[in-house]
């Protein structure tokens, strides 16, 4: 399963991708959504977009809301999910039409984020 993970934070990230790795999933990672969204282009889509709600703001790409949006406008089907300390404040700035993409409150349980890769996902599109 591949994995992409976007998030500036370096102990996070290594610790999913090592994490992740050892469960059997490829992980790609970048710590700005101007990066992220340039590996969905190249190389998605992906089984599952993880990212976070804030990160290094890139030329196009501020936050994780408008990553989530402008995957959403390539695959509709995409599964995501941001991840955060504020839950409820990135919930609120999702667009109706992503408000149900889970938030996992920042410093989740390595067995929640497991829990929503095991979940069924939507065939994937180009």
């Amino acid at each position: 399963m591949k994995i992409l993970i976007v998030d500036d934070d370096d102990a996070l990230v290594a610790f999913l991708a090592k994490e992740l790795e050892a469960r059997g999933y490829e992980i790609l990672q970048t710590h700005f959504g101007d990066g992220g969204l340039k590996l969905y282009n190249k190389y998605g889509p992906w089984e599952f977009v993880l990212s976070d709600f804030r990160f290094v703001p890139g030329t196009k790409i501020k936050d994780g809301v408008q990553l989530v949006t402008a995957i959403h406008g390539i695959n509709p089907h995409q599964q995501m999910a941001l991840m955060t300390a504020d839950p409820k404040g990135a919930t609120e700035n999702l667009p109706q039409a992503l408000r149900h993409l889970p938030v996992l409150r920042k410093h989740f349980r390595l067995e929640q984020l497991v829990r929503l890769l095991r979940q069924p996902v939507l065939p994937l599109t180009n």
